[in-house]
């Protein structure tokens, strides 16, 4: 008995590691639907690297906060983001940016003080312009993988803050993006917060917080206003979260091993292929470099192949129409 199941056990890792000997890549458009700019972003880079690799539209979350300390890299505004989105018409999608100092501090998520007030106040304001197509990212439970004031986050997803935000988002019809690594405690009060707001659009970036699968299948089963990103999941072109580092947990988990998705993961994209959506996750300067953004892209395209055909499409670029409203891919 031992020696059969040790057989079969062998076989199983045959089949998995051969899926990526016979899967051709993804060879269609992408949509980056999890990017950021920071102020030390070089635009015209950030357009050729796109170019090399079909990827026709971007979204961009504004990062307040500075770079890792003494790499120079300068935080970003909304306002940046708005300029980009004119320069390149159709090609980058700005959101209202929430990665901010002033958000540090789980007590101004429980009780919004003045200054958050005015944040609040003043992400209305932008969203009614129609110039900005979601909210995010917030940055809920954050691993730190620099050092820096505002690098560790823990902050309370069930609070005052997100609810009036959450309201808000619901009333303009955008998504939420949410950085939120998937503690079993955290999980509960999101699916409070989902509940209590059905017309919001909530995504949960990073495969819904590096969650393992019967996780994930059971929040998308009970939500269907919960979508999910699986950006920077994979181990290629960063150093970050797709690795399992800075920090694994064991109710975190990976997607894919040397661009094979693992078989647990697959079965979840094909269960719920209206869901998921892709993003390079290039939260600094230096990630915009077109070798290390085509080596981000290609993962994808090689962890896309092995999907059915329809799934693929989706994850790549139908889903982000779908959840933010673009209606159409650019035609540069």
């Amino acid at each position: 008995m031992r020696c059969t199941r040790f057989r079969l056990f062998v076989l199983s890792l045959m089949l998995w590691s051969s899926t990526v000997i016979l899967a051709e890549p993804y060879q269609g458009p992408i949509i980056d639907a999890h990017g950021h700019l920071g102020g030390s972003f070089n635009w015209e880079i950030m357009v050729e690297a796109m170019d090399g690799n079909d990827v026709t539209q971007r979204t961009v979350m504004a990062r307040y906060y500075p770079g890792p300390e003494g790499s120079r890299d300068l935080p970003g505004s909304d306002e940046d983001a708005l300029r980009l989105a004119e320069r390149y018409p159709g090609r980058f999608l700005p959101l209202v940016g929430m990665q901010r100092p002033l958000l540090t501090g789980s007590h101004k998520w429980r009780s919004p003080d003045r200054e958050v007030d005015r944040l609040i106040e003043e992400t209305e304001r932008k969203l009614a312009t129609g110039r900005f197509l979601g909210i995010g990212e917030f940055i809920v439970r954050h691993w730190a993988y620099s050092p820096g004031l505002h690098a560790e986050q823990e902050n309370p997803i069930y609070s005052t803050f997100m609810q009036r935000m959450s309201a808000i988002a619901a009333r303009f019809e955008v998504p939420i993006v949410v950085h939120m690594e998937g503690h079993p405690a955290r999980v509960d009060d999101f699916s409070r917060l989902l509940a209590e707001y059905p017309n919001a659009r909530f995504v949960w970036a990073h495969n819904c917080g590096r969650s393992k699968a019967p996780v994930i299948r059971d929040v998308l089963a009970r939500h269907p206003n919960l979508f999910c990103d699986v950006a920077g999941m994979t181990n290629v072109g960063a150093t970050g979260y797709g690795i399992g580092w800075p920090r694994m947990e064991e109710f975190t988990a990976l997607i894919e091993q040397d661009g094979v998705l693992f078989p647990d993961m697959k079965a979840l994209y094909e269960e719920f292929p209206d869901r998921f959506m892709l993003g390079m996750d290039v939260a600094h300067a230096s990630g915009n470099n077109p070798r290390i953004y085509s080596q981000r892209v290609n993962r994808f395209r090689q962890l896309l192949g092995q999907l059915k055909p329809e799934t693929a499409r989706k994850l790549a670029e139908t889903n982000a129409i779908r959840i933010f409203k673009l209606g159409g891919t650019s035609t540069r």
